[in-house]
């Protein structure tokens, strides 16, 4: 059976594939930020799944909360756990008097761990990788902030027009 297509259909149909193509996007993002914080795992804990790293670079580990250049650099390789040197990293006791900024947790801390710095609750969603460095991708559960170096982070979406679909293809 053939459609009549009048232009009064067209343009129903033009406004249903729009709305639907938004709802997606909408759902996309929402489901793609829900499994990323509920994947992610707290510095102050042993993680419990590896990151292999899928090529050779230089880790850069903020000291504190929006470090943009008080970063720690660490080379590693490829196939090495990102996820066991970060934590291997942020677990080390240090000397106060290194951290000009709050500990989070507790300023008379006994022996401060470097991720106290980092916010009341600190825990990594993922690593971005761009040219040789791999950043970490933050997510504090207790602010309900996204960061990322000396800024925030979203996930980037885009639209590709041949399958007429949203896609994840990284963070801002």
């Amino acid at each position: 059976m053939a459609r009549a297509w009048t232009k009064e259909k067209i343009s129903d149909f033009r406004q249903e594939k729009k709305a639907a193509l938004a709802a997606q996007r909408a759902v996309l993002l929402k489901t793609t930020q829900a499994t990323l914080k509920s994947t992610a795992w707290s510095l102050g804990r042993y993680p419990l799944a590896s990151f292999i790293a899928p090529c050779s670079g230089t880790l850069e580990r903020p000291r504190h909360l929006y470090a943009a250049t008080e970063c720690d650099h660490l080379k590693f390789k490829l196939g090495d756990n990102l996820n066991l040197l970060t934590y291997q990293h942020y677990d080390e006791v240090v000397d106060p008097k290194l951290y000009p900024t709050s500990n989070f947790v507790t300023d008379t801390a006994v022996q401060p761990k470097r991720h106290e710095y980092l916010g009341p609750s600190p825990t990594v969603a993922g690593y971005r990788f761009i040219q040789g460095r791999a950043e970490i991708i933050f997510w504090d559960d207790y602010l309900k902030t996204m960061w990322i170096k000396k800024g925030r982070w979203d996930i980037e979406l885009e639209f590709d027009s041949k399958v007429e679909s949203w896609f994840v293809i990284g963070f801002m």
